[in-house]
């Protein structure tokens, strides 16, 4: 079976950037706390990310199906989805207090776009696959001393041989969770999709890489990087959705025995072992963001008065396989998988509006894998 390594990939477009089709009025803005003395550096807990890959067939014989011509075609209507949810073009930014912030100031969501001398059939049938998932999603890691100029959001069309692309998408964790990511991606096809059928882009993107690439050549390999280690392609993540009967606010002691809960039915789901300390992401109803170290030993106390609903989830239920561009093409599959520069495990809080006094909660806990050992 052919094998692949970033010397293999071929970067035909980078560094291209789609923003907002028009300009955020007024800026939105969530606030990140990053609780101080757990960290020795933010690098870690800015680089936590989500990646997902999705695989299409080449159904057509015209080259309108094509990964080329996608990646030509959503660079003219990513614009008018973000206008939907500017936050996501946004970017890190320091505060006067030292804090940040993530303030949707248009800066836009970064695209490459690549091809890989595989076919899609080798890809999937690669006992190297999870090595090459890597190549097929970018990320840059955020520049901790300047962030503001570092994206939080990565697409990558990387066309096969043969026929067939992927679409690689990587989003920051402090920007959104990976269920409202992939509400958007869905929201964002059907935008291209009615776009694209009522004939308000043409034929031939104007974005066309190979036209391109044939003027100025194709940029060097090294001009984009590996997006994570291979051994997070490997991680494992338990989803959980609870209702709770009473309203969170600020009541960190719910939350702390809910992650507690979690961890044990995460434990239990896949036979394995939360390391000794773990980093907990917990993003409210308004999108701030609190980040903090935390030990999985003698860390939660129980609560048995506290009423809840605990239901187990799966990536699946992200309905990441509907996402099309193309009415009659729909993925032949779907990879995702949480990152981050080291191997500590992830878990991730995402606080809902409360309703009729009932407050739900979406939990992701993650389990690394170093070496081949959890």
């Amino acid at each position: 079976m052919a094998k692949s390594s970033m010397a293999d990939l071929i970067v035909e477009g980078v560094n291209t950037t789609t923003v907002p089709g028009k300009v955020t009025d007024p800026r939105l803005s969530y606030k990140v706390s990053i609780l101080k003395g757990a960290f020795d550096t933010n690098h870690g807990v800015l680089q936590t990310r989500m990646h997902m890959v999705v695989c299409y067939k080449k159904l057509h014989a015209d080259d309108g199906d094509s990964g080329w011509y996608v990646g030509g075609w959503i660079k003219e209507t990513l614009g008018k989805a973000l206008e939907e949810d500017p936050i996501l073009a946004g970017r890190l930014v320091t505060c006067e207090d030292g804090g940040l912030e993530i303030v949707s100031n248009d800066s836009g969501v970064r695209i490459v776009e690549a091809r890989i001398p595989l076919s899609l059939v080798e890809f999937l049938e690669s006992k190297e696959k999870d090595q090459i998932k890597t190549e097929l999603v970018s990320w840059k890691d955020v520049d901790e001393s300047n962030p503001q100029f570092s994206p939080l959001y990565y697409i990558q069309v990387t066309n096969f041989q043969c026929g067939g692309y992927s679409l690689g998408i990587s989003c920051n964790l402090l920007l959104a969770d990976p269920f409202r990511m992939v509400k958007f991606l869905n929201r964002w096809a059907e935008i291209h999709k009615n776009i694209a059928y009522e004939g308000e882009i043409p034929r031939t993107p104007l974005f066309y890489a190979p036209n391109f690439a044939k003027r100025v050549g194709c940029p060097p390999p090294s001009s984009i990087a590996a997006a994570s280690n291979p051994s997070w392609t490997n991680s494992k993540t338990a989803i959980f959705d609870i209702s709770i009967d009473e309203k969170l606010n600020s009541r960190d002691e719910i939350c702390n025995h809910v992650v507690s809960v979690c961890i044990e039915e995460a434990d239990d789901k896949f036979g394995l072992k939360m390391g000794p300390n773990f980093v907990l992401i917990t993003k409210k109803p308004n999108g701030d963001a609190k980040v903090e170290k935390r030990s999985k030993e003698g860390s939660f106390g129980p609560l048995k008065s506290l009423k809840y609903e605990i239901n187990s989830s799966n990536w699946e239920d992200l309905e990441a396989n509907k996402i099309t561009f193309r009415r009659d093409n729909l993925p032949i599959e779907v990879s995702h998988w949480v990152a981050r520069n080291d191997l500590e495990g992830v878990v991730l809080v995402v606080i809902s509006s409360p309703w009729e006094g009932k407050c739900g909660m979406k939990v992701y806990v993650t389990f690394p894998r170093a070496n081949g050992l959890y």
